[in-house]
């Protein structure tokens, strides 16, 4: 499935995390393996978390998890060098919110991965706290169809 070409455009993203390539993420064919690009995105998820709650601050209740994360590789990403994980909000919905996320090496996007994130404080969801809601808005995407 090929994202939507807007996606691909760093200038798209309010948030970056640079992360350094390591040798033993290099596979057998000279390039970074695809279970260390899923770490490198989740990387990218837990910055972005962080900035998102230094703005929102402690929120009593709030129970987020990890729904669902899916990646598409759209080229090889080689070590050593550095991966810029682009990061911001695609959807929000009253229980779960959405991120869209791009890696870029050397200026070129080489996948993108999106992730859904669910309120589930009781085990069950619950609407998203109006709080979050409102730093959430300042992380969207550029040209993302927010609601």
């Amino acid at each position: 499935m090929k994202p939507e070409i807007s996606r691909l455009a760093r200038a798209q993203f309010p948030h970056f995390t640079d992360v350094q390539t390591r040798n033993q993420d290099v596979d057998h064919l000279r390039h970074i393996n695809n279970v260390s690009i899923a770490a490198y995105y989740d990387e990218g998820r837990a910055s972005f978390t962080r900035a998102i709650f230094e703005r929102a601050g402690d929120i009593p209740g709030l129970r987020l998890v990890t729904a669902q994360a899916n990646i598409s590789y759209l080229a090889e990403v080689f070590h050593p060098g550095m991966a810029r994980i682009g990061c911001g909000v695609l959807r929000i919905g009253g229980s779960s919110y959405e991120i869209g996320q791009a890696l870029f090496q050397n200026g070129r996007c080489a996948g993108v991965c999106t992730a859904v994130f669910v309120n589930a404080p009781q085990g069950g969801a619950a609407p998203l706290p109006h709080i979050l809601v409102d730093v959430l808005q300042g992380f969207v995407l550029a040209d993302a169809p927010v609601g």
